[in-house]
């Protein structure tokens, strides 16, 4: 499957840029698709992806992944979420042919593909809870137009069509929902994330988020960790050292915590 320049085509689109436009002041609503839609999208090869979900994909081989990409790729053409234009072209390739996008999705992949720069929020050595990843959409000319949300979601009780067996395929079978935001509400999606104590019934210490910046044009492409332990009410932040190295701590509430995201996130686009 032939996606790089359809990537790029569906970014321009009058569509992408109405849907960029109306992020700026509230949450845009993209696409929601699996874990098993993800890696045919080529997402074990993207910037951030969830080990636990290329590990499933990979345990496949390569007969089988390429005819369950068959299968996905017929699946995400019904949804209208890919638009096979070989036909058009002229072209078919091994894979199936070169396919334009649905334009939510082009601005989620452009996002994955080629992001600003990534924030995870993670449970530090946790096992089986899933994180809220942040990408930020973005060109030379604007670092920043947008900031992709990866949200993990339950099954939508009326898709069950869109995602056959999904309950079946352990990983695979996980559900993505991706919005497109304004920085503010990404700050504020953060904040609630990690003042909210996991629910962590064996454990006698409240788990810590680790919030992790990346930069992945750079060299070294993490720029910092933020250690955050909320009771639900208020948050203690383990933030980077300064002179001597030690870690700073503070205490927020949701407005001030809100306030820390959207500096870090300001931070992350320089």
């Amino acid at each position: 499957m032939m996606l790089d320049p359809a990537i790029a085509a569906a970014e321009r689109t009058d569509e992408a840029r109405r849907l960029i436009a109306r992020a700026q002041t509230d949450t845009v609503d993209l696409v929601t698709i699996s874990g098993l839609d993800l890696c045919v999208l080529g997402g074990p090869a993207q910037p951030l992806f969830e080990q636990t979900v290329a590990s499933a994909w990979m345990k496949l081989g390569e007969r089988r992944q390429r005819k369950v990409t068959a299968e996905v790729t017929a699946r995400l053409v019904r949804r209208g979420l890919l638009i096979d234009d070989s036909a058009q072209r002229g072209s078919r390739d091994g894979d199936g042919g070169t396919y334009a996008l649905q334009p939510q999705l082009g601005l989620m992949l452009a996002a994955r593909c080629r992001p600003a720069f990534v924030v995870a929020a993670a449970i530090e050595n946790g096992q089986g809870l899933r994180p809220l990843s942040l990408f930020a959409l973005g060109d030379l000319a604007q670092p920043v137009r947008g900031i992709v949300a990866e949200l993990p979601a339950g099954l939508p009780p009326d898709r069950d069509g869109a995602y056959p067996d999904v309950r079946k395929l352990g990983p695979l079978g996980w559900i993505y929902r991706y919005v497109l935001v304004p920085p503010p509400a990404a700050a504020e999606m953060l904040a609630r994330w990690t003042i909210t104590p996991p629910a962590q019934p064996d454990s006698a210490v409240t788990p810590r988020y680790l919030v992790s910046a990346y930069r992945p044009d750079r060299e070294n492409p993490v720029i910092y960790h933020l250690g955050v332990r909320g009771d639900g009410k208020r948050a203690i932040l383990d933030q980077p050292g300064h002179g001597n190295g030690e870690p700073r701590r503070a205490d927020y509430d949701l407005e001030g915590l809100q306030a820390v995201m959207l500096q870090l996130l300001a931070e992350a686009s320089r």
